[in-house]
This record gives C-alpha cells, sequence and structure tokens, in this order.
C-alpha cells in the first residue's frame, strides 16, 4: 500500500498507526519541515533549488542546508535522485554517501535519466531502457517533463514502464497548479494560485504556446 502526503496539503501524522513496515510512503517535504528533520529518508527525491522563501531563512545557505537534511542521513543502501542539470543540486550528487540517480533534460547521462529524441530513456550503465515519450505527458511544461524523469529515476525499482505510460496519459495534475477551469468565449482559464514564487510562476508561463494574460 502506498501513502501520499505531506507539504501537498495531506497530513499522516493521524495515519502513523494505520501505516505499517510493508507500506510504502511518499511524502512532499518543504524546506521548512527539512530544516530540524534528522531522519533517514530511503529514496530522497531534489528536484531543483533556486533562491526562495529567503523571507524566512536567513541565507540562501541556510536554505540549501535546510534542503541538504533530506540526503544527509542516508546511508549506503539509500538512493539520492537529484537534478543534473540544477547547479547545486548537482553538488549534492558529490555529497551522497549512498547510491545517486542523476537526470537531465539538457544533457545525456550515461547512468542515470535523460532525453534521447522525445524518448526519457533510463541508462544502467548496462542497458538503454525506453520508459516513456514526452508527447504521452498530458500536464504541459518542461518543468513537467523533468517532474516525470525525477518520478521515473525514483520508482523505476518499483514501477513498470506501461504503469507510468498510463499515469502520464491520464494525469492532469492536482488543484491550483495551472489548473485548467473552463474555456470561455475562446479564452482559457487556468488557476495557478499555488505559484508563489518567481520560479513557479515563469514556469507556468513558459508552458504555453499562446498568449498569456497573467
Amino acid at each position: 500500500k502506498c501513502w501520499l502526503g505531506g507539504n501537498i496539503g495531506t497530513p499522516l501524522l493521524d495515519k502513523i498507526d494505520d501505516i505499517n513496515d510493508k507500506d510504502m510512503v511518499v511524502l512532499e517535504l518543504s524546506s521548512f519541515q527539512l530544516h530540524t528533520m534528522r531522519n533517514r529518508i530511503h529514496t530522497a527525491v531534489v528536484t531543483n533549488l533556486s533562491p526562495n522563501h529567503l523571507d524566512v531563512h536567513k541565507s540562501m545557505q541556510e536554505y540549501a542546508d535546510a534542503k541538504r537534511n533530506i540526503f544527509l542521513y542516508q546511508t549506503e543502501n539509500d538512493t539520492l535522485v537529484v537534478n543534473y542539470d540544477n547547479e547545486v543540486t548537482r553538488q549534492f550528487a558529490q555529497e551522497n554517501p549512498g547510491r545517486v540517480i542523476l537526470f537531465s533534460r539538457q544533457r545525456d547521462i550515461e547512468e542515470g535519466v535523460s532525453l534521447s529524441g522525445d524518448d526519457i530513456i533510463y541508462r544502467t550503465g548496462k542497458e538503454d531502457l525506453k520508459v516513456l515519450n514526452i508527447k504521452d505527458i498530458l500536464l504541459p511544461g518542461v518543468h513537467n517533463i523533468e517532474n516525470y524523469m525525477a518520478a521515473i529515476a525514483a520508482t523505476i525499482d518499483f514501477v513498470k514502464p506501461e504503469d507510468i505510460k498510463y499515469i502520464a496519459t491520464t494525469f492532469r495534475g492536482v488543484e491550483h497548479r495551472n489548473e485548467h477551469v473552463r474555456d470561455l468565449n475562446g479564452v482559457s482559464f487556468y488557476n495557478d494560485s499555488i505559484g508563489s514564487s518567481p520560479t513557479r510562476t515563469i514556469a507556468t508561463i513558459n508552458s504555453f504556446k499562446e498568449k498569456v494574460i497573467l
């Protein structure tokens, strides 16, 4: 059984008694939640890192250090998934004590997840596994291609490519995140009220080919 929650709006504290050792838990953790965390994470994912929440964190260094806690307490048996295209997260890969899986939309990764034309490929060093064609992804924007790359890297040991494709072709996203509201008089309306940082809003705007009124 898989439990989903965390910073995305579903706390799992009240579910602890129902979660057993054989279950899997997927948590989105903010820098505020990671700031004082000292727990081991079996599979940690960092999609990217840019200046954010600096009205709360004392500096960019403190913000990055909070993010580091997601992998600092891993062992050699654990996995860290990081974005090679982001300078800060690329540095994380060199600091991690365990297995590292890189993903990159811009470069060819010898061992990890990258693009070959329109195909997302997972390379082990021994074989190339075609997992997904980016045209199958229902969510718009290159950032969602990167999100799928990260998800593939994190779950490839547990999830079949055909199941990943099914999700890509059916999942329409979450509420308030570039959420299609309605079409009226030739205008499509989208709700992106969760885009509370410049980088998020820029990624959303760049996902549209049409003229955007913000």
